[in-house]
C-alpha cells in the first residue's frame, strides 16, 4: 500500500512539473507597441491653401503702330521709373510725315494772318474766311495726328515698375497690339490660390499669408473671387491683397495661406488621429486600440481625412489608448507593451 502512494505521488510530480513547462513555453513576452491617449480637438477655424505671390498690378505694354525695332533700353527685371523710354521703333516714315504736316501748317497759318488783316478791311468775303480757316484747321489736325503717329515709334513706362516678359529684340517688325512685356506694380503684392467648391461658400474676407523665404506673416484681405469653377479640378480662383511685405516680396514665391472662416465663432470638436494607423478590412475600418493590457481591433466609422490627420466618429472616445506604431504583429488578446 504504501509502494502505491509512493508511484502516484512520484507520478503527480512529473505530470505538474511537465504542464508548468509546457505552460511557460506558449507564454510568449509582449508585444512592444507605440500608443497615444485619444483626445477630442476642436475643429480649424481657418482653411489652408497653397498659393503665389503676384503683383498688386501687372500692365501688358504694347505699341500702337507696325514698326521695326531699332533699339531696346531695358532688360527683364529692370526696375523702371514713369516715362522712361522701353522700346524705340524705326520712325523715319514718321518723322518725314511730321515735316511735312509741318511746312504745311506754317504755310497755312501764314495765309490765315495775311487774309485776317484784308478781310478786316472788307477785302475778302466772309466765305472766303471760312475757307481759310477751314485749311488751317485742317493743318492742325494733320500735324497733331504726325506729331502723335511719331510718338508711336516710342514705348515709354505708364508708371514706375518692374520690367516681365520682354521678348522684344532689335530688328524685329512688329504689329500693333503686340504685347512686348508686362510692367508688373511691385509697390504693393497679392496672392492668388485655389479653392474646392466645397469650401468657397464658408471663406471669409481676411487671413493671413507666409513664405518659406520671408520669415514673416502678413495680414491679406480677400479681393477677387473666381464665379466659374475650373471644369478639371472644381475649384475657384481666388486673389487677396496683401497689407505689407513690399520690400520683401517677390513675384513668383510660393505661398501657404489661412483664411478664416465665415462662422468661425463655431466650432465642433472631434477626435483626430493619425492616417496610418486607420487599417482597412473586409467589415470596414479598422485601429488597434490596448485594453487592460491586451491589444483589441475596433471597428470606427471615418468622416474625412484632414491635413493632421484623420477625422473619427465612431468607435473611439477620448482615453482610449490608441496603437500608432507596432501593430503589424498584433492579434486580438495577445498582451502589449508601450516602449
Amino acid at each position: 500500500m504504501g509502494y502505491r502512494l509512493w508511484v502516484i505521488g512520484i507520478v503527480a510530480c512529473l505530470f505538474f512539473s511537465c504542464a508548468q513547462r509546457e505552460s511557460t513555453q506558449h507564454e510568449q513576452a509582449p508585444i512592444k507597441v507605440q500608443t497615444m491617449v485619444v483626445t477630442s480637438q476642436a475643429m480649424s477655424a481657418t482653411s489652408r491653401y497653397v498659393g503665389a505671390i503676384e503683383p498688386a498690378q501687372e500692365t501688358p505694354l504694347s505699341m500702337q503702330t507696325t514698326g521695326r525695332v531699332v533699339a531696346v533700353h531695358v532688360k527683364n527685371g529692370q526696375r523702371v521709373k514713369a516715362g522712361q523710354v522701353i522700346i524705340d521703333l524705326d520712325n523715319t516714315q514718321a518723322l518725314n510725315a511730321l515735316k511735312g504736316t509741318e511746312a504745311a501748317l506754317r504755310h497755312a497759318q501764314d495765309g490765315y494772318d495775311r487774309v485776317s488783316k484784308v478781310h478786316d478791311k472788307g477785302v475778302v468775303s466772309d466765305q472766303k474766311m471760312v475757307e481759310i480757316e477751314s485749311e488751317l484747321q485742317q493743318a492742325k489736325s494733320l500735324y497733331a495726328a504726325a506729331k502723335q503717329q511719331l510718338a508711336e515709334c516710342t514705348l515709354k513706362a505708364p508708371c514706375e515698375g518692374v520690367i516681365s516678359g520682354l521678348e522684344a529684340v532689335t530688328g524685329q517688325t512688329i504689329l500693333p497690339g503686340t504685347t512686348l512685356c508686362k510692367l508688373l506694380d511691385v509697390t504693393g503684392f497679392s496672392v492668388r490660390f485655389t479653392v474646392p467648391e466645397s469650401e468657397i461658400n464658408s471663406l471669409g474676407k481676411r487671413g493671413t499669408v507666409e513664405c518659406a523665404a520671408v520669415d514673416k506673416v502678413f495680414p491679406i484681405t480677400l479681393t477677387e473671387t473666381g464665379i466659374v469653377a475650373n471644369a478639371l479640378t472644381h475649384t475657384y480662383d481666388v486673389v487677396a491683397r496683401i497689407e505689407g511685405g513690399a520690400d520683401v516680396l517677390m513675384t513668383g514665391m510660393v505661398a501657404k495661406v489661412q483664411i478664416k472662416n465665415q462662422k468661425s465663432e463655431i466650432t465642433n470638436t472631434d477626435i483626430i488621429i493619425p492616417a496610418k494607423c486607420i487599417l482597412l478590412k473586409p467589415e470596414g475600418h479598422t485601429v488597434w486600440v490596448v485594453e487592460d493590457g491586451k491589444a483589441a481591433r475596433r471597428l470606427v466609422t471615418v468622416d474625412g481625412y484632414q491635413a493632421d490627420g484623420v477625422r473619427i466618429t465612431e468607435g473611439l472616445q477620448e482615453g482610449d489608448q490608441l496603437i500608432i506604431a507596432g501593430y503589424q504583429k498584433l492579434y486580438n488578446g495577445c498582451t502589449v507593451e508601450n516602449e
